[in-house]
């Protein structure tokens, strides 16, 4: 009736103007003559009635057309969504299930959903309800894809409330994800094997089993790419020690499913050979180029021996990923690359205005004697060179006293600030104890120089200082105030007795009053310094601990829990231990205990958690703390974690921990 009524008031307006000038012209007329104006007045009233009932027809007429075309329109749409050739979905705002086409029946299995919720049978469609999503695309449903349109529509319910429904399209996109798939399997990948230890293999063989060796490492290799992998793979020996392979993607898969072990059968050969052989390998893999894919091949190959080798590391969408590693390292008896090291180092620096030497977060023993050491150097080429320290260990602070007080050091100990002011473009910084961002003491000062060289002993990580000129890392050297020592040894260098302590002093913390981590040449190193009149006997008395410190060591020792029979584990929940060496040197004394091969102490300090690990070497605690971000040796490894709490700490290392237990019990 609304509607009828809205017409009518149209019609009748359409004639509103005539009847006006009609009604006034007869009035004029019964003015000058009553009998034709009654008439002329009847006339326009029957005109008028006749004109309302025209209108009244017409309006039903339309309304009846318009009746009809609705019902047309819903019976054709209702039509066209049964029979859509696409599967549609509609459900409640909800979530509830409340219909769905033929289409959508034929790819859920003909399983009845309706009355069901999207939260217990399509969550992945729920959560985009949720997050608002117009398109969920490679949505896997029933073996097969689909990119989803998600329309929200309102409609009326009852008593003219607003009622929203979600209606979800579905487009199947199977057979290009499976095209797709097809293409990566077939990506082009790149790598280099290279056996790390071939020489000293050899040479710790007899001579009639060299040649036996030798070929029983490459029968190995050959064996395990073409008849345990058995797939479509190019290898190619091009040195007597080193290969390349190119494969394609399904191939790299298998190999990753056998975990590489190829690296573990290496490790196998026993010919009479006193040292163990291992292998490196990095694989290289590139959508885009092949050139690209050699070229990460060698960038993960050189990551893999900076690490120690016995390892396989792949590179891939810029990031690292680790197989291996297990092993320790074993020293290099040839001192050739240190020796091209230390002429390298000097001729930076006689071609540098300025050395600035930085270490790790809390400046310890190690980096302080490697800085030392370097500064030595630097001055004796007539080059200023400045110590950078921000934060330290309480047990560096007496060596930092005698620093200050020597008045060749005066001053040589300076701050960010300080760096800042005195730095030009031709400045040199040296970054000892670590090749990680992350771990610099001051990491933003690695953007302000042009040229850095780092020298470390721990294994590479992935966010290493990619812009350094050098990165002399040796894996096998106990401590980098060793490496620094044995450049210094190269030149001929005259310590005097503090620069000497204070190296000797690196090495001893390091090497545990060398009993762990030590090689032939760390003894070299020790007695280089010891000529420079060291005294190991001042450094014990410099180092050792007070009252208060030793009561929380042993307080902390007190609260070790046992993992899998040999890990100890220390949760320092009193938060009492305020000091990085009192957690190192918890980690240290549980080692002692009978039966423990490995140990792990967590403390935190302020914001930050802070985890020390030790081990005999029957467990790599570097491989464990690296899957939490850590890192260090397979005896010695730690890790720092921001802003967290130490339960959420705990569970974490726990964690990595039964996942490298799992790990070695699969293998």
């Amino acid at each position: 009736m609304k509607d009828k009524k809205v017409h009518f008031k149209f019609d009748f307006s359409v004639y509103q103007a005539g009847f006006v000038l009609s009604f006034i012209f007869n009035l004029v007329i019964l003015y000058y003559n009553l009998r034709i104006g009654i008439i002329c007045f009847s006339l326009i009233i029957l005109l008028a009635v006749y004109n309302i009932r025209i209108n009244r027809k017409k309006n039903k007429q339309l309304l009846e057309f318009i009746e009809t075309l609705t019902l047309n329109i819903d019976t054709a749409s209702k039509d066209t969504l049964i029979k859509f050739p696409l599967p549609i979905l509609i459900t409640e705002y909800s979530g509830d299930i409340i219909w769905y086409n033929q289409k959508f029946l034929e790819i859920a299995k003909n399983r009845k959903l309706i009355g069901k919720n999207l939260k217990d049978e399509l969550p992945e469609l729920y959560q985009a309800i949720l997050d608002n999503k117009k398109v969920l695309e490679n949505f896997e449903y029933q073996s097969h894809f689909y990119n989803v349109f998600i329309t929200l529509v309102e409609v009326e319910g009852s008593k003219s409330e607003k009622r929203y429904l979600n209606l979800f399209y579905f487009i199947d996109i199977t057979e290009h994800i499976e095209l797709k798939k097809m293409f990566e399997l077939q990506n082009v990948v790149i790598g280099y094997l290279m056996i790390d230890n071939y020489d000293d293999v050899l040479n710790s063989a007899p001579e009639v089993s060299k040649s036996n060796i030798a070929s029983e490492i490459e029968r190995r290799v050959i064996d395990w790419f073409y008849n345990q992998i058995r797939l479509d793979v190019f290898l190619m020996k091009y040195e007597r020690d080193k290969y390349i392979f190119i494969c394609n993607r399904e191939t790299f898969y298998r190999m990753q499913e056998r975990k590489f072990s190829i690296l573990d059968q290496i490790k196998e050969v026993n010919l009479y050979n006193k040292i163990i052989p291992t292998i490196s390998c990095g694989i290289g893999i590139r959508e885009d180029s092949i050139f690209q894919a050699q070229k990460d091949a060698k960038t993960a190959l050189d990551m893999a021996l900076s690490r120690g080798g016995d390892q396989v590391v792949i590179f891939h969408s810029g990031k690292f990923e680790f197989f291996g590693g297990k092993t320790k390292e074993h020293e290099k008896r040839s001192k050739v690359r240190s020796r091209v090291m230390a002429q390298t180092i000097k001729e930076i620096v006689k071609h540098s205005d300025r050395v600035f030497i930085m270490g790790h977060q809390y400046f310890d023993l190690d980096c302080l004697g490697a800085s030392v050491g370097l500064a030595k150097l630097c001055t004796g080429l007539n080059k200023e060179a400045y110590i950078v320290i921000n934060t330290f260990n309480p047990t560096i602070k007496d060596f930092v006293d005698m620093l200050k007080s020597d008045s060749q050091y005066a001053g040589i100990i300076v701050d960010e600030q300080k760096v800042l002011k005195m730095k030009t473009k031709n400045s040199l910084l040296f970054v000892v104890d670590t090749q990680r961002i992350s771990y610099v003491d001051i990491p933003d000062m690695i953007l302000d120089f042009e040229k850095i060289i780092v020298i470390d002993h721990h294994r590479r990580a992935a966010d290493w200082i990619e812009q350094a000129l050098i990165c002399y890392s040796e894996t096998y050297a106990s401590s980098v105030s060793e490496l620094v020592a044995e450049l210094l040894s190269y030149e001929g260098i005259k310590l005097k007795k503090l620069e000497a302590e204070i190296l000797l002093a690196g090495i001893m913390i390091d090497t545990r009053g060398f009993t762990k981590n030590v090689g032939v040449r760390t003894f070299e190193v020790a007695t280089y310094l010891r000529e420079n009149d060291a005294m190991p006997e001042n450094i014990k008395e410099y180092l050792k601990e007070d009252l208060d410190s030793y009561i929380l060591k042993h307080q902390l020792i007190s609260n070790t829990q046992i993992l899998y029979g040999n890990i100890a584990v220390v949760i320092d929940y009193s938060q009492a231990c305020r000091n990085n060496v009192i957690i190192a040197k918890v980690a240290d004394e549980l080692l002692n205990i009978k039966g423990i091969d490995a140990s792990f102490v967590v403390c935190k300090i302020e914001n930050t958690v802070v985890i020390s690990a030790r081990s005999n070497g029957r467990i790599n605690v570097q491989l464990i703390l690296e899957k939490i971000g850590g890192g260090g040796h397979l005896e010695t490894a730690g890790c720092r974690l921001e802003n967290m709490a130490l339960d959420e700490a705990k569970n974490i290392l726990f964690k990595a921990i039964d996942e490298y237990i799992a790990e070695n019990q699969k293998n």
